[in-house]
This record gives structure tokens, sequence and C-alpha cells, in this order.
């Protein structure tokens, strides 16, 4: 049955659409959509935040020093309050708004101001801003700096010089730190301000600990881990096993999990660069054990098949979206893979993404 959303920008802003359900109801059309992917998947397991979970906000700036999520119709929706991030993260942004306000720096294309990036961890006191401006005039941002350093461990100017609408661009000066640093399943990592790194840090440490499970790891294991990202999975197997490979084409995710590796005196991590199906060309999979968390259009035909021909004892397949999932799994099997288990798992209450997990053995 509906229920009356909390937040006051339900259905301008299409970043929560199931906020008009309960909890459990959001819980079950998720499971029902996995089921009927997946018949035999275990039950979903839910968010411990349901609100307030997000690390990471990118806010636009707009007319009459508006800053928030843009509508259907591409207008900025002055976002005073979201639910899906921190208090702090909602005062630092009214902050920003009222900075801009004060100084007159109007949003592009009348001013220069785009976009402002807040990254924040949840297991550390560690929280950056990226102020994303046009090339046509100044940021102020030693005293913009001087107004935030007291709450944030830096803030970086970087300039947008495409005519899209993106929040990011070449970093061209920085105060205070350019990355943050958190803490995920035991491991430390510096996250530099404009990387990926997973947004829900609850969720990604039940991620990894189902991963860990699905693929009970061994002393005697070499695992690859494919499109490895910044490697918060294959760095949290590293001390069970005997090597990981982490196989990734985004060259800056690459050294950032080399980087984190050597952050936390891991020794057996290493990271082959380019596309996982190029990289196989040419690389024998010879893998006890491997785990893939490609992106939502799925695993590549050709890495599909050097799979099958490798034969590895276990696959995990971690999946943001499932229907390319189970089509990928439609051709492993025809190697002799099956399905053992599938574990949904809900990482961004109040929207309708599902994480999805499975578990494939020969």
């Amino acid at each position: 049955m509906p229920q009356q959303p909390p937040c006051p920008y339900f259905g301008r802003c299409g970043g929560c659409a199931l906020q008009n359900s309960t909890y459990e109801e959001q819980l079950d059309q998720k499971q029902a959509v996995i089921d009927q992917l997946f018949p035999d998947a275990q039950r979903i397991i839910g968010s411990k935040n349901q609100f307030f979970y997000r690390n990471r906000m990118d806010y636009a700036f707009g007319p009459d020093f508006s800053l928030g999520l843009r509508d259907k119709n591409r207008g900025v929706i002055n976002i005073e309050r979201c639910l899906l991030m921190s208090e702090s993260s909602n005062e630092l942004f009214a902050q920003l708004r009222g900075y801009a306000r004060d100084k007159g720096l109007a949003a592009y294309r009348s001013g220069i101001m785009r976009h402002a990036v807040l990254r924040e961890a949840k297991n550390l006191k560690s929280t950056v801003f990226n102020i994303l401006t046009s090339s046509e005039g100044e940021l102020p941002l030693l005293d913009l700096w001087e107004r935030f350093s007291h709450r944030v461990q830096g803030v970086v100017w970087s300039i947008n010089l495409s005519p899209a609408d993106r929040s990011y661009g070449d970093i061209k000066q920085v105060c205070g730190q350019d990355y943050y640093e958190e803490e995920l399943a035991g491991l430390r990592f510096k996250i530099p301000v404009q990387s990926f790194f997973q947004t829900n840090i609850v969720g990604a440490e039940q991620i990894i600990a189902t991963v860990k499970e699905f693929l009970e790891p061994a002393a005697t294991d070499k695992i690859y881990d494919l499109y490895s990202g910044t490697g918060s999975i294959g760095l949290s197997l590293a001390n069970q096993v005997k090597a990981v490979v982490g196989i990734e084409e985004n060259e800056p995710a690459t050294r950032l999990s080399l980087d984190n590796a050597a952050l936390n005196k891991i020794n057996n991590y290493s990271v082959l660069v380019g596309r996982a199906e190029n990289v196989l060309k040419t690389h024998d999979l010879q893998a006890d054990k491997v785990v893939v968390d490609p992106p939502r259009p799925g695993i590549h035909r050709r890495v599909l098949q050097k799979l099958g021909e490798a034969g590895p004892r276990t696959i995990v397949y971690v999946a943001c979206n499932p229907q390319t999932q189970k089509n990928d799994v439609g051709i492993l099997a025809e190697y002799g893979y099956k399905i053992s288990r599938c574990q949904p798992i809900d990482m961004f209450p109040q929207t309708p993404h599902i994480e999805n997990i499975l578990q494939l053995q020969k």
C-alpha cells in the first residue's frame, strides 16, 4: 500500500522512485524481480540504513543560486535536505549555496559555477569537496577553503571544458587534500576526489562478505578479479589466498588499487591493465576461482568464452544489472556452469536498483 513519501521533492527528483512504498514492500518488489530471473534465489538482504547511506552526492548549480539535483526537464531543484546523505553533508551544501550567493558566483552559463561533488567517509572523519566551474572566470578557492577548512579535509577546483552536463573535469587547484580516506572490510582506502568508489559502504561490506562466503577462498588459491576497479573486492580477499590478479581497463583505477595494496601492506595483489576481452587474448586465465563485477552491459562475449574454456572451479558473479547477468549465465551454462547460490542485496534503498551475487560451479 502506498505511503506518504518523507521527502518533499518526491516526484520532482527522480532519485528515490520507491519512496512512496514501505521498506518491506520495496524489498518484496526487488525480490519479485530476482525470483523471475533466478527462481531459487535466497531472500534479499535489506540495507541496515534505509536513509542517509550515500557517501557521494553530485549537485548542479542553477538559477538564483540554487544547488541540487536536476528534474525531468533538466532544471535544478534547490534541495535543502536530501534524505540519502548525512545531515552533515546537507549542512555543507547549504553553506556552499550561501557562499555562492554571498560572493555572487552565478551558475553556468550566466556565471561559472557548474557542479559541486561531496565525498564523505562513513567509517572515518574524512570529507572533500570538488567544485567544478567553466574556464571563463576565477573561483576564489583560497577564500572558500578558509570558510570550509574546519569542516572538510580538502577543497578541489576542477574545470569542465565540455558542454556536457557532467560532474568531473581537469583539476586546476587544490587546498588541503585531493582525496578522502575510508575503511572498508577492515582495509583502509585512499580515494582521489574524482575516482569511483562504492556509494554505500555498509552495503559494500555486505557484498564483500557474500563474495567471500560464495568464493570459499583457500590459502592455495590463485584468484582473478575481472573488472576489478579500485580493487575493493580483490584486496579484501588477498590475505586469505595465494594471489589475486585484477583485470581493469581504467588505468587510474588500477594505479589506485596498487596504491591501496601498498597502504595495507598487501604484496600478493597485481593488476593487468586493459579491457578484459583484450587482456585475455594473450593471457591464460589459469585460476582456481574467479570473481567478476562487470558494468551494467554485462560481461563481453569473448570474456565469457575465455572463462568457459579456462574452467575455474567457481565463478562468483556480482551484478548491478541482474537481467544482463541472466543472459551471461545462459552462455556460461554452455560450458557446464550451474547456479549454486543466488543472493540479492539491497544496496540502494528507495530506488529500484538491485545488486545480485551468484555462485556458479562446474
